[in-house]
Formats: C-alpha cells, sequence, structure tokens
C-alpha cells in the first residue's frame, strides 16, 4: 500500500472513531458548544494524527542484518499497481466533490448579484423568493422577507445571527473540505449532519436565551417544517430535523458531570497515536553478530596499523644510525630518501591530514595549477555580473579559498615536493593550530550555551574532529622534521 493511500485510510478510521463517540456519549447532551467543539477538533485531529506518526513506546521492529533496514526505506517497484488504481478512483472522487462545492459557491455569488445586498434590522440581508428557505453564510442572511409576519422575521433573523455571531460557516467550509477528500467514507455523511444540527440546537438556544417564547418559536419551526431547496453548506432555518430541535428546546439540561464525557477524546485521540506509531527499531542476534564481526574488522585493522608503525619506526632508527656514521655522499643520499619515504608510508598509514596534497609529479601539479586559474577567472567574471550582494559574499568566500589551494601550490613547488606526500611546514602546522583551537573554543562557548541534545551531539562530534585533526597535524610535524 502506498503511503497517500496508507494516509487516507487511516484519516477515514479517525473520523469514524471521533463520529461514534460523539454517537454514543455526547449526542443527547444539551452542552452544544462542547459538541461543536469535539465535532471540529475531531475533523483536525484526524487529519493530523496520521501525518505526523510518532515512536511507539510499545511496538519494536527487530534488525536481523543491514539488509532489513533497506527494505524499510525501499521505494515500490515499478509498474501500474492495483493501488495506483484506488489512488486515481479517490482522486477523480475528491475533484468531482470539489467541482460540486465550487459550483455552490458559485451559484450563490449569483444570488447575490442576482437581488443585492440591503440592511434589514441592522443585519445584512438577501431578499429572494420562495425558491429559497431562509439561511445565513457569514454574514449575509438569505430571506423572502414580504409575506412573512414581522414577528416571525424577527424570530428568522434572531437565529440567523446566532450563526453569524458564532462563525458556525467557518465549520461548515471546512466540513465540506472534509467531505471532498473523505467522500468514500460512509461515517462523513452523518458526521456533517451531526455537526449541522449542533449548530441548530446552539442557534435555537440563542434565540431562546434572547427572551422569545419557547412555545411559539417551536410553533415556528413546526410551521416552517416543509421548505423549498438548499444550499449544502448554508445555515438553514428549516433544514434540521424540526422534532428533534423542539425536543433538545424543551429537554432538560444535562448535569454538570456530563460535560466530563468530553474528556473521551483525550484518550481516543492518544489510542489514535499509539496506533498509528512508528515501531522502534531493534538490533537481533544477526545484526549483533554484524556489528560485532565489523568491530573486530575495525580492531584488526589497528592493531595491524599499530605493527606496522612501529616496524616503520625501528627502520627509522637504523636508517638515521647508519646515516650519522657513513661519510659516503651517495650512500647519504640514498639513506635520506629512505627517510623520506618511510616519512610518506607513515602519514599513508596515520590517514589524511588537513591541508595535505599527495602528488605523483610536476605535470600534475601544473595542471591542477590550471584548473585552480580558470576557476578563479570564471569565478571573478561571474562576481562581475551577479548584483545580489549574498551571492557576492559566497563568491568572495570561493576566490579566496581557490587562491589559498593556488598558494599551497606554489609552496610544493618551491619546496621541491615532486614526489610523496607533501607535508606542512611547522610554521603552516603553527598556523592551522591556531585556527584549531579558535575554532575549538568557538564550538566550546556555543556547547555551553546550548541545551538541545541534539546540538549538544553535534558540537561533541565536531570536537572529536578537532583533536583527532590536531594529532594528525602533530604527525605532519613530527614527518616533517624527519625528512629534513
Amino acid at each position: 500500500m502506498t503511503p497517500a493511500l496508507s494516509y487516507v485510510l487511516k484519516t477515514a478510521l479517525c473520523l469514524t472513531l471521533f463520529y461514534l463517540a460523539y454517537e454514543i456519549f455526547l449526542k443527547k447532551e444539551t452542552f452544544f458548544q462542547l459538541n461543536r467543539f469535539f465535532l471540529v477538533a475531531g475533523l483536525w485531529l484526524s487529519f493530523i494524527i496520521p501525518a505526523f506518526p510518532v515512536a511507539s513506546p510499545f511496538r519494536t521492529f527487530t534488525v536481523t542484518g543491514a539488509g532489513d533496514i533497506s527494505l524499510l526505506s525501499a521505494p515500490p517497484s515499478g509498474g501500474f499497481m492495483p493501488a495506483d488504481l484506488l489512488i486515481v478512483l479517490y482522486a477523480a472522487g475528491v475533484l468531482a466533490f470539489l467541482a460540486r462545492f465550487g459550483f455552490q459557491l458559485l451559484k450563490l455569488r449569483r444570488v447575490v448579484q442576482a437581488h443585492g445586498i440591503r440592511r434589514l434590522r441592522g443585519v445584512k440581508i438577501v431578499a429572494v423568493d420562495r425558491l429559497f428557505s431562509p439561511f445565513s453564510f457569514f454574514d449575509l442572511i438569505f430571506l423572502d422577507p414580504g409575506p412573512s409576519p414581522d414577528a416571525d422575521i424577527r424570530r428568522i433573523l434572531a437565529h440567523e445571527q446566532v450563526h453569524i455571531r458564532q462563525f458556525h460557516s467557518l465549520d461548515i467550509l471546512l466540513m465540506e473540505i472534509v467531505l471532498s477528500l473523505q467522500w468514500f467514507n460512509p461515517f462523513v455523511w452523518p458526521y456533517k449532519k451531526a455537526l449541522q444540527a449542533t449548530h441548530e440546537y446552539l442557534a435555537d438556544a440563542g434565540v431562546i436565551a434572547q427572551g422569545f417564547s419557547p412555545v411559539r418559536y417551536q410553533l415556528h419551526m413546526f410551521e416552517q417544517h416543509v421548505g423549498a431547496p438548499l444550499f449544502e453548506f448554508g445555515h438553514n432555518f428549516k433544514k434540521s430535523q424540526i422534532k428533534r430541535r423542539i425536543m433538545m428546546l424543551s429537554k432538560t439540561k444535562s448535569p454538570a458531570a456530563a460535560r466530563l464525557k468530553l474528556l473521551l477524546a483525550l484518550p481516543l485521540a492518544l489510542g489514535l497515536i499509539l496506533a498509528f506509531a512508528q515501531p522502534r527499531l531493534v538490533a537481533g542476534p544477526a545484526a549483533v553478530q554484524e556489528t560485532v564481526v565489523k568491530d573486530d574488522e575495525a580492531r584488526m585493522q589497528a592493531d595491524h596499523v599499530k605493527t606496522e608503525l612501529e616496524r616503520l619506526a625501528a627502520m627509522e632508527k637504523e636508517v638515521r644510525d647508519k646515516l650519522a656514521t657513513t661519510q659516503d655522499e651517495s650512500a647519504k643520499k640514498e639513506l635520506e630518501m629512505m627517510l623520506k619515504k618511510i616519512a610518506a608510508k607513515k602519514h599513508e598509514l596515520t590517514g589524511p591530514v588537513p591541508g595535505v596534497q599527495v602528488m605523483d609529479s610536476p605535470e600534475q601539479l601544473k595542471a591542477m595549477a590550471v584548473e585552480l586559474q580558470a576557476k578563479e577567472e570564471a569565478l571573478k567574471m561571474e562576481f562581475e555580473k551577479t548584483t545580489d550582494e549574498s551571492k557576492k559574499v559566497e563568491i568572495k568566500a570561493a576566490l579566496s579559498k581557490t587562491r589559498e589551494k593556488e598558494e599551497q601550490l606554489k609552496i610544493m613547488f618551491e619546496r621541491g615536493k615532486t614526489s610523496g606526500a607533501y607535508l606542512p611546514s611547522k610554521e603552516e602546522c603553527r598556523k592551522m593550530m591556531a585556527e584549531l583551537d579558535a575554532k575549538e573554543a568557538d564550538v566550546r562557548a556555543k556547547l555551553a550555551e546550548t541545551t538541545n541534545p541534539e546540538e549538544k551531539a553535534k558540537l561533541e562530534q565536531l570536537l572529536e574532529k578537532i583533536a583527532a585533526k590536531r594529532e594528525s597535524l602533530k604527525k605532519s610535524a613530527e614527518m616533517d622534521k624527519a625528512s629534513r
């Protein structure tokens, strides 16, 4: 199953569970504002929880070897799969429902343009004929004020103004988007009806709170039960199940303890988070054995390097002793060349040193010099053409590095290191050491200030690298001294 399809199905499961929790525990309660909060929060959480999976504290995946990790991150094989057909069908449904939503908005706009907006009792009214039942959309109320008695108009306006003040249209727009994304989910449709019904209960309660007679208001709702076609996202005065609305108006208020039912959202959300959590990777016996083998290989390599360095040190001592006693100039040159080879071999075993270049011939040095000069000219031309100040700063930094490399090549020519390894001079090592000291001080200052564990780990790794470079420079200085 593709990640996209998996996410859509997980979202559907979340929506279903939030709706069932509302239907079983909250639907009959009269805490309408809390019910609205639960339903809207359920919409948001249904899309957020599957999108950001956490590491599971309970589930683990045992890694038996390096192949298991590659399998976990391997992309799906090529070719058209059945899941691809499902994605195409799903996308087609989403586009169809979004088009339907857009058509409704366009239809509403045409109604406003055709009838215009005027004010009645301090609110914005779009006066329409009996083709429409009274409803509101944001701060506009759509109704036919002509034949209705004045008392009925006041009740309708009071009802719709509650929708407007509490921004119920935002909930409906969100619900329409969710419905378009979850059109295949059979529970998304009753979810929408539940949210609209909650809005109507809130509006009815708001009308009664303004001093209107509950009996007259209930009779008015009953008389207005039969209505004309509605907009899907409009708050309609006659859309809800009238019997249910009348019953909720007459119902005894739920006890305060019933509010605690809203806390059901917490274990439900936590359960979904744990259900979608990613398993933690745990090394199995084979993986541990693989790691042990790699460690053994590294240890054997380190032992080999140590043995070879000891052998070279003994050989170097023997050559130096011969060099101190011989009087033959040709023999001295051979012994000095041997010392240089020993120093180069030591450098090879201890690893590359920052700022060290290994060259085999003057031709290679010349070729590199030509490349660096060409790069420098290209950077100069780019600097002249650009007008971006930040880009100019980057080009200047690149030019500086290029010129440093050119200077290094000049030093190599001057010192005549045309074979073997080029080693920094004593002065160069001191300069590099000073730079490393400054860098280390800066890193340690940042380490003292930060409280982020990940940042601390990165800074500590950087300190280890600086220490390794310092040791390499010390060895390089020793080898440079030995080769002179």
